[in-house]
């Protein structure tokens, strides 16, 4: 348990004041020289009791702003659901939904496995297609003999 100037300490602290600030504005530092003032804010911030409780606070305000995170994020996806299915313009509407499509994962791109192939396998399938090209070219009638009487 902190005392009560301990915990404005840690409160000034994990609101973005400086350690001395935070020092001057928990205790009274008046007949302090700054140096002091700022040993003494060291000293304090090292407490075990006091870093415990600093560290208490920050994880406290991280769940926080990831709660408002969140917040945030079901607003948006609320409006855009709003618009895509109200009876507003049609781009409007057609726009929303892309973005709610998007944030789904609807449009992603469709990755194809790649078939895996032996070299011999490889070197056959083009022996094959180039004996088909070839057995074409022998069978299609030469057009300047079609021309020609």
């Amino acid at each position: 348990m902190l005392t009560a100037k301990q915990e404005n300490f840690v409160e000034l602290l994990t609101k973005g004041t400086s350690q001395t600030s935070a020092y001057r504005g928990a205790y009274d530092t008046q007949n302090m020289s700054d140096k002091t003032v700022w040993e003494e804010a060291s000293r304090l911030r090292r407490h075990p009791k006091v870093s415990t409780r600093i560290l208490e606070l920050e994880k406290e305000k991280e769940a926080r702003r990831r709660l408002q995170a969140v917040s945030r994020e079901e607003r948006v996806l609320n409006e855009l659901e709003r618009i895509a299915f109200s009876d507003g313009p049609i781009a409007g509407r057609l726009k929303a939904m892309e973005l709610l499509g998007k944030h789904i994962g609807f449009f992603t791109p469709k990755m194809e496995s790649p078939i895996e192939r032996t070299s011999g396998e490889i070197l056959s399938e083009i022996h094959k297609r180039l004996n088909k090209i070839s057995a074409k070219a022998y069978t299609r009638p030469n057009r300047v003999t079609e021309i020609l009487p």
